[in-house]
Order: structure tokens, then sequence, then C-alpha cells
């Protein structure tokens, strides 16, 4: 499984899910704002999607300021959990198992969130940086895939590229992300619940 982060038009995201076994894709959430491709990641098992995100609307909710990191799953972006980040200086995240994420975090005493993690799910912050938390972390694994901007590698191997906003496999159009317009509707109620 893979994200699919297609920005654009100004100021808008949407995320998509890529079954890159059967190349089938799956349209999931459009955002109004920035979610940070590089600090997105992806449990093992393809099902959790954590990312950071900015929004500067002047618009704030769960007593979110304008930067946070959440967990939802793939395609959608409704938060499951939500850490509040008070800059863009932290947030990335990387998920080392199904259960045990990594958020990097300037703040890390600051780092709390209200909702309720499922039981033997990990959170553990991490910065590289003066006053940093002194402990072990546990190791991220490498990433199974690449992707250089216009083609890459994905978790088997196989190769696919990007051209004129169509993601390609061979002489196959897997996804037209060119003719996308924002169209934001709710999350179905599966993506609210663990």
């Amino acid at each position: 499984m893979a994200a699919i982060l297609r920005r654009g038009p100004s100021k808008w995201a949407r995320l998509l899910a890529w079954n890159t076994l059967e190349d089938t894709v799956s349209p999931g959430s459009w955002f109004h704002g920035r979610i940070y491709e590089n600090g997105c990641s992806i449990s093992p098992d393809g099902t959790l999607f954590a990312y950071f995100a900015t929004k500067y609307s002047g618009e704030r909710t769960r007593e979110v300021d304008c930067a946070w990191t959440a967990i939802s799953k793939l395609p959608w972006l409704t938060a499951l959990a939500l850490w509040p980040q008070s800059d863009t200086w932290g947030g990335r995240t990387s998920f080392v198992d199904n259960h045990t994420l990594i958020i990097d975090c300037p703040h890390w005493e600051k780092l709390k969130t209200k909702d309720k993690l499922p039981r033997g799910f990990r959170v553990h912050p991490r910065w590289i940086g003066k006053g940093a938390p002194n402990q072990d972390l546990p190791q991220i694994p490498k990433a199974s895939a690449s992707f250089d901007g216009s083609q890459g590698k994905d978790q088997g191997g196989r190769t696919f590229a990007y051209r004129d906003g169509k993601l390609i496999r061979g002489e196959r159009v897997v996804v037209d992300l060119s003719a996308m317009a924002p169209d934001p509707q709710p999350s179905p109620s599966s993506a609210h619940k663990w």
C-alpha cells in the first residue's frame, strides 16, 4: 500500500491510497491547507496514515493552533489521534511497526494528545537538538519504496512513472490526478474508529 498526496490547486491537497499489488487507487480526503509529504508515514500493514499538517486560516479546531500531527485511516484525514504542534520545526512522523509511531518534536515535554490510543499503541517523541530527551528509541525501518519526482519503485521493486499528472505503470495509466478538483466529502464512519 502507498499513499498519494496530490497537491493543488493552491492550498489544497488530496490523499489517495494506492494498492501497489493490484494497481488500484482509492480516493480519500481533500484538505484545505498544507500536508508536509516529508512528514508523513504509513503503518507497515498499510492501514494507518500519520501526517503533519498546517492550516493558516484563523480557523481553530480541537484546541489546535495552526500545526498538528495526526493519525488517520488511509485514505482519510479524519484524526483518530492528534498532537498540536506550536510550529513547523517538528511534527514529522515515522512508523516503526503497526503499533509504534515516532514524532519529531522540539517541545517533546508538550507532546500530548487528548485522544485515546488503542491498547498497546506507543508514541515516542524524537528531537535531535538541544534539550532532546535522552532515550533509546526503536529503530525505524528503511523505506522499501523510492520516488525521485518522475519515476520510482514500489515496495515490490516494480517501476512506475509520474508524467503530466498521471501515475503510470508500463503503458497503463493507474490514475490521472491532473483533472481532480477540490470536492471535500465527509469521511465514512469506519474512518472515525481505530
